[in-house]
């Protein structure tokens, strides 16, 4: 990490630089460097000087800047709290409604034409793709999307209105009624809702 840490700092340095600044040996760096550019985090070029061999300068890939602390929970859970202090409760639940909306309109072309359980099964498996292990199971009211891991968790616990996207968002795509059994607010392990079947299948 202290190697990615300097080359954070530096922009790009050469092995014999870093060795310098961080009193090692440049093979230690070398073959530190060489690990670290087969995983992807640091990428190399030569420097062209006047005189003598080009020496290799290091710099940080895009990859690499995900080993870095990030506080993107932290943020959003000041936004939102100046949001509800400017404009009460009923703003946050706006701007909650107002995103599900955006992410439905973006995927309805894509359920043209489907029935309501490939309708369903497509958009629980988009839910999937943010990390939230969802899945389906039929019960006697419904049928019942979990969500096992929500990547919102800390700042949904703090405005319960983050919860609100995944019952708007099957409720436009599905056009029927969606209720929450399961919830992190009542102290349950994980979330899950109830999508009532429409009377007739489409």
């Amino acid at each position: 990490m202290e190697v990615l840490e300097l080359l954070r700092r530096k922009g790009h340095a050469s092995a014999e630089t870093i060795a310098t600044d961080l009193g090692v040996t440049p093979n230690a760096v070398r073959q530190h460097l060489t690990n670290l550019e087969r995983d992807g985090f640091v990428t190399s070029h030569p420097e062209r000087r006047r005189r003598g061999r080009p020496s290799l300068l290091f710099s940080l890939t895009e990859r690499a800047d995900s080993v870095f602390p990030k506080r993107y929970g932290q943020l959003a859970s000041m936004v939102l709290q100046e949001v509800q202090d400017m404009g009460g409760p009923d703003a946050l639940d706006e701007v909650f409604e107002r995103m599900a909306t955006r992410h439905a309109t973006a995927i309805a072309p894509t359920l043209e034409g489907l029935d309501f359980d490939e309708k369903l099964r497509r958009v629980v498996a988009w839910i999937g793709r943010a990390g939230t292990l969802a899945e389906q199971t039929e019960t006697a009211e419904g049928v019942k999307v979990t969500i096992h891991n929500c990547p919102f968790r800390n700042t949904a616990l703090k405005f319960p209105q983050v919860c609100t996207i995944t019952p708007h968002l099957f409720s436009q795509l599905l056009g029927t009624a969606v209720s929450q059994a399961d919830s992190i607010h009542r102290r349950d392990p994980y979330c899950s809702f109830v999508v009532e079947r429409p009377t007739s299948a489409e």
